[in-house]
């Protein structure tokens, strides 16, 4: 995935997938403007802060 952002030149992306009966992945599309706050309001994890940490400090590449 980080090679894919990194070509595609993208800081953030929504991956879709779906994993077949048979246990394949499968993957349909990258949104890099996807929805992504209910994980934090489901879990409680820090992602606004986060989000904002790496776009003040950038990504390692």
């Amino acid at each position: 995935m980080r090679d894919f952002m990194a070509r595609m030149g993208l800081f953030f992306g929504a991956f879709d997938f779906a994993v077949r009966p048979d246990g394949e992945w499968v993957f349909f599309e990258v949104n890099p403007s996807g929805q992504w706050h209910w994980l934090v309001r489901r879990t409680g994890l820090p992602l606004v802060e986060a989000m904002a940490d790496a776009l003040q400090e950038g990504i390692p590449t």
